[in-house]
């Protein structure tokens, strides 16, 4: 029972967390996070791996310190019924149901 205590303790030991992670930068872009130092390679707290690692390295680059990318603000662009030379009839004034194409009728149009 003895040599399996030991065998254990041993192996607990060999599962401790080390205190080494790595981030590989390159131009202010994060290429990769890592565990044993290489080329390229910048030491970081557990902490900023750990966000690194759960958030992703997409979303962040390196000038110095750890910087999150600004988000993009993306606007929606909705079409507008409008009256044209050549477009539907619609039934009863309805958008959802044209008839027919006829000259001097409404079509979507883009804004």
């Amino acid at each position: 029972m003895d040599e399996f205590l030991k065998a254990f303790r041993a192996f607990r030991e060999g599962l401790k967390d080390p205190d080494d992670y790595y981030m590989e930068v390159e131009n202010k872009e994060i290429l990769s996070l890592c565990r044993e130092p290489k080329e390229n390679t910048i030491k970081i707290s557990k902490k900023d791996f750990m966000l690194l690692l759960d958030t992703g390295i997409k979303h962040f680059f390196y000038d110095g310190n750890i910087v999150r990318k600004p988000f993009e603000i993306k606007t929606k662009h909705f079409s507008v019924l409008k009256e044209s030379d050549e477009g539907y009839r619609l039934l009863d004034n309805d958008p959802y149901w044209p008839e027919e194409i006829v000259k001097g009728g409404y079509k979507w149009d883009q804004q």
